[in-house]
């Protein structure tokens, strides 16, 4: 039954990536949670829990976990980006319970993973062919992510000689034009070269390793020079962040909402959604110990993962330094399960009756919390909705009234105000900007570090007339982004 549950996630999940939304997102995360949950406690009043969950192989997930979780209580963007850390923590639960599926069930999964491969074909078939929008509006909402899901399932293909399907995701690589999944592929061939037997040997490799070094060199020639100066522009917004808190981060997905602010002014590129280079975003995002905790976990599974899922993870590593692939939650979803290999053989732990009860009221006191959580989610989304469509007919004031619960002080304050300064863009009641820099004012001081406050009241302030604003708003910056 377990099983199935990875088989939904894994094998839908990349098809519905580019039509996520809040509600599609929140009941994911919720599906996995409920799952693992539901599986504990059948196995808690059976046979009792796997012996493992507590052993030294986990000990750098459970950290990561909790030093991600705490990254985000205490990050300035919380009321942004609280739901996006239940992506990162359903990776997590993938990766921990894929360890306790037995053979037959994960080849029942990577089976239903490679179907769900030849869907997402078929849908960027009829794209390129009928729809006409695979550039526009690809599967798993990026070329640059859904080359490395092809990257990712090439192996997997070629390990159960589906040699249709291995052609299929490298016909997936040549439409996207993905020059990071090109080098992505070249890096996972070399490691496997050198991993055959005798593969060690230079002089048996020289020949492979020399054609995939001339192909990597070719690769790189056909990098553009805007795209590696967006690169590095980026990267060094990433690096900023870090330096800026190293120890907390700005918590996870913050990348996105925190970034404008870091990048210097006249920087060759415009702002970026993603670091491009997976290890930096996840360092800035949520601070040196947990970046430690997560690679020392990754890298220690992939080294003893075996097969030629191995060099699935290879690819996903090397793309990840030049890309954002794994901050797309299929695909994070995807690495994870592959990073997973069975547990060790241990007696079950029979879990004492008075034990038992009291996980089992937690669990549900922390499923109600989860659950009054999302319908406050939810009803944000409807309000800003409500907001939008006031805002439009030029009612302010009835936009702000939508957004009226949001605004009392706690999570969605910072979010909401920073919204209602968008809408009062157009106000006609007040001198032009004036509503809307007094939102973006009330905006920074829920969180100094709102990027779209001082991007849009550096541009109110640009107005004649109000040279002494604009300074102070300069001289305040400053003080916070030293």
């Amino acid at each position: 039954m377990f099983a199935y549950i990875f088989v939904f996630l894994l094998a839908l999940t990349p098809a519905l990536q580019a039509v996520f939304d809040l509600t599609l997102q929140l009941a994911l995360q919720r599906a996995v949670l409920c799952a693992v949950a539901a599986w504990l406690l059948l196995k808690a009043y059976n046979e009792g829990l796997p012996a493992g969950l507590g052993s030294r192989k986990f000990y750098p997930l459970w950290a990561a976990a909790l030093l991600t979780l705490l990254s985000l209580v205490f990050s300035p963007f919380r009321g942004w980006i609280y739901n996006e850390w239940g992506n990162y923590a359903a990776g997590l639960l993938v990766f921990l319970f894929a360890s306790y599926i037995d053979k037959e069930g994960r080849d029942r999964v990577e089976r239903g993973l490679l179907y769900g491969a030849w869907l997402v074909f078929a849908v960027s078939v009829a794209q390129v062919f009928l729809l006409r929008n695979f550039a526009a509006l690809p599967p798993l909402t990026n070329l640059n992510a859904l080359a490395l899901y092809a990257v990712m399932l090439m192996p997997l293909a070629l390990g159960r000689r589906n040699w249709a399907l291995a052609a299929a995701m490298g016909i997936l690589v040549v439409w996207t034009q993905s020059l990071g999944a090109a080098l992505a592929g070249l890096t996972a061939a070399g490691a496997y070269a050198l991993s055959r037997p005798g593969g060690r040997q230079w002089r048996e490799n020289l020949l492979p390793l020399g054609v995939l070094g001339a192909l990597a060199v070719f690769v790189f020639y056909l990098l553009q020079a805007d795209s590696v100066a967006g690169r590095l522009a980026w990267w060094r917004s990433a690096w900023e962040m870090f330096l800026a808190r190293p120890l907390s981060g700005f918590g996870h997905a913050s990348y996105t909402w925190a970034q404008a602010a870091f990048q210097p002014d006249g920087a060759f590129r415009e702002h970026s959604i993603y670091a491009h280079n997976y290890y930096l975003e996840f360092l800035a995002e949520n601070g040196l110990p947990a970046a430690a905790a997560w690679l020392w976990l990754i890298f220690g599974a992939v080294r003893r993962r075996q097969g030629l899922a191995k060099y699935a993870l290879v690819a996903a590593l090397a793309h990840s330094l030049v890309d954002f692939g794994l901050s797309v939650p299929a695909n994070f979803w995807i690495f994870c399960w592959l990073l997973a290999s069975s547990a060790e053989e241990a007696a079950p732990e029979k879990t004492a009756s008075p034990a038992l009860a009291t996980a089992a009221v937690l669990g549900a006191l922390l499923a109600a919390a989860l659950l009054a959580l999302d319908l406050r989610s939810l009803a944000f989304e409807r309000a800003r909705g409500r907001a939008l469509a006031a805002a439009s007919a030029g009612d302010l004031p009835a936009a702000e009234a939508a957004l009226a619960p949001a605004l009392a002080p706690g999570l969605l304050r910072g979010p909401a105000l920073e919204f209602l300064g968008r809408l009062a863009a157009g106000d006609k009641t007040a001198p032009p900007g004036y509503r809307s820099a007094v939102y973006y004012e009330m905006a920074l001081l829920e969180n100094r570090y709102c990027a779209g406050a001082w991007g849009a009241l550096r541009r109110i302030y640009a107005a004649p007339g109000l040279e002494a604003r604009a300074e102070g708003l300069d001289r305040r910056r400053r003080e916070v982004y030293k």
